[in-house]
């Protein structure tokens, strides 16, 4: 589950619970990769699992084939999303989802992503999980992220939302074996491919 963690900055430990800000996100060191949703900083370490990767791995090389010779750009992580609620250089949420796909190129910056993304996935883990369910779909609810799915790599399904004037409604669940279509990328059809080792 992600939760708060404390970050050292040289030898001085900032306090769990505190909030911080992009200008202090950027002083951290480039190795390390942390989140920030509404100020509270999470920790992306350790890298994931296999199965995440693959999954992950599978979806984005899809959409990439599907995207060929289309206005749109797939981006899979470690790319900053930096979604503002507020005046830019105050804003103090950054996230890097799994995958997503930006359509209007405006929001394609030489440091990330400035904006919401029309299509975001998040394929879940043990480490990320609760925070993918709960605070990251509020903020992409929030921020306008078309549509969300959240993948399952344990049971393969796929918990899909889209926004509806201005809300997500009740997540869609595709299960194992399915199709998924996507209505922020229309046409694009997926079935999860089993992770077989």
């Amino acid at each position: 589950m992600g939760t708060a963690v404390v970050k050292t900055e040289g030898s001085a430990a900032l306090k769990e619970g505190e909030k911080f800000t992009l200008d202090q996100w950027r002083t951290w060191p480039e190795g390390e990769r942390w989140e920030l949703i509404g100020g509270v900083a999470y920790n992306m370490s350790p890298a994931p699992k296999v199965r995440h990767q693959s999954l992950a791995g599978f979806l984005y090389h899809d959409i990439c084939t599907f995207l060929e010779e289309k206005s749109c750009l797939p981006f899979i992580a470690p790319t900053d999303v930096f979604l503002p609620e507020g005046v830019a250089d105050s804003a103090d949420t950054v996230v890097q989802p799994d995958i997503l796909v930006v359509c209007d190129d405006g929001k394609i910056l030489e440091d990330g992503i400035h904006g919401a993304p029309d299509f975001i996935a998040e394929v879940l883990s043990p480490s990320t999980a609760y925070k993918d369910m709960s605070a990251k779909k509020s903020l992409y609810e929030r921020s306008g992220v078309r549509e969300y799915w959240l993948v399952n790599p344990d049971t393969g399904s796929v918990f899909r939302y889209v926004l509806n004037d201005g809300r997500y409604g009740p997540a869609t669940e595709i299960l194992h074996g399915d199709r998924v279509e996507s209505s922020a990328l229309p046409g694009f059809v997926w079935r999860i491919k089993p992770f077989t080792r």
